[in-house]
């Protein structure tokens, strides 16, 4: 097996996540995921090795307001529902998060409020690893990972490294036409806390 690590591979989150862990995790780091869901993404990571917080809006702890102290995390995981529209994403994720418009400009202030929480319980020199999909909003191309990415560098975040998933299979199709090219691929940007 060839052991460089690769900006894009076919595969999973749970393999992505083992690699980008392996590469940017530090044995002994706390590390939050604060949109833990089901934990799937950890499925192929042994997490003994840290100080492992899983949390998420259904039990109770919003992205948008953690609870803990400033600057106690090395490594924060950001998964929030990247998709708008109750056909694409849960109705109930819409209303836990009161995404309850549907829009792409509600993702990304998700996304916002998640990014500013993380810049203030990261340590400095923290990492925050940022999942996101790029989608179309009606019938125009909406490119979340440059707006995410650009939202981190505002806030203060340096972006490192960049990795993009592509999927195994094909991507749903909502409608019977096709207008662009679907997206069967999801990124996976690393911020960096400067000082």
């Amino acid at each position: 097996m060839d052991p460089r690590i690769l900006t894009a591979a076919v595969g999973s989150n749970a393999e992505l996540l083992e690699t980008v862990s392996g590469f940017y995790i530090e044995a002994g780091s706390i590390v939050a995921d604060v949109t833990f869901g089901k934990g799937v993404f950890w499925n192929n990571v042994d997490t003994s090795r840290w100080d492992f917080r899983p949390t998420d809006i259904n039990t109770g702890v919003d992205c948008r307001s953690l609870p803990y102290k400033d600057e106690e995390i090395d490594v924060l995981v950001f998964d929030p529902p990247y998709m708008h529209g109750g056909k694409t994403i849960k109705a109930s994720i819409n209303q836990c998060y009161h995404n309850q418009n549907g829009s792409h400009a509600s993702i990304i202030r998700l996304y916002l409020g998640g990014l500013l929480e993380a810049w203030r319980v990261l340590k400095r020199g923290g990492i925050v690893l940022v999942k996101t999909q790029d989608e179309i909003e009606s019938g125009k191309q909406r490119w979340s990972h440059v707006e995410i990415l650009q939202s981190l560098e505002l806030i203060g975040f340096k972006v490192v490294d960049l990795f993009v998933l592509v999927q195994h299979g094909q991507p749903t199709m909502r409608e019977a036409y096709q207008k662009t090219a679907r997206k069967n691929h999801s990124y996976l940007l690393v911020g960096r806390k400067t000082s």
